[in-house]
């Protein structure tokens, strides 16, 4: 996250996408990036039709100025003056990478890409550059900031009433808690193993 916010710092007046590979990664590098103090949605397979559309809105309007999207949800993302689009991950499709960073420099403007990449993931960048039929070149690190503290994990909405449920915290929607598999649900019991 260190880097991802030395980024942010060094592009502070640009428009940023932001690739992840899965919905869960999106999510979180969403809240840590406005737990960074900047506007940021997501927009991922989870969200609902009209919550993707106002995230897209948003975001082209310039409420929101950073945008994490995963793979399938970006297919429809068509706003014009992105300056940087950042690869958390890289794609398990290589394919995809094309699509990605195709989001940046359109309409004759200027744009840059930039993928993190650690030193396992070498032979994915050399297929990624016979894909492209250009080198990519490879930078070090630049000055990190410190290490911030962690964003608080945000609480999840009831799907089944649109609002905040406390007493589902620390839940999933399949029926377990942190401590572990509980029996039943009636909505208004503590359920503690005995």
């Amino acid at each position: 996250m260190r880097l991802l916010d030395s980024l942010l710092q060094q592009y502070k007046e640009e428009k940023v996408l932001i690739f992840s590979r899965t919905k869960h990664n999106a999510k979180r590098i969403a809240r840590d990036i406005r737990h960074m103090d900047h506007t940021a949605t997501e927009i991922h397979s989870n969200r609902s039709q009209s919550q993707r559309q106002a995230a897209l809105q948003g975001f082209s309007t310039g409420k929101f100025r950073v945008m994490v999207a995963t793979d399938i949800a970006a297919r429809g993302i068509d706003v014009k003056d992105i300056s940087l689009v950042i690869n958390f991950d890289l794609p398990d499709n290589l394919g995809d990478y094309v699509h990605r960073i195709g989001r940046t420099g359109r309409a004759d403007r200027f744009g840059k890409a930039i993928s993190f990449v650690a030193p396992n993931q070498k032979a994915d960048v050399r297929a990624i550059e016979r894909l492209i039929r250009k080198s990519l070149p490879l930078l070090s690190l630049p000055p990190l900031p410190p290490e911030r503290a962690r964003a608080p994990r945000e609480h999840f909405q009831d799907r089944s009433r649109g609002r905040f449920n406390p007493r589902s915290r620390g839940r999933n929607f399949q029926g377990s808690s942190r401590r572990g598999p509980f029996r039943g649900y009636t909505g208004n019991r503590d359920h503690r193993r005995r």
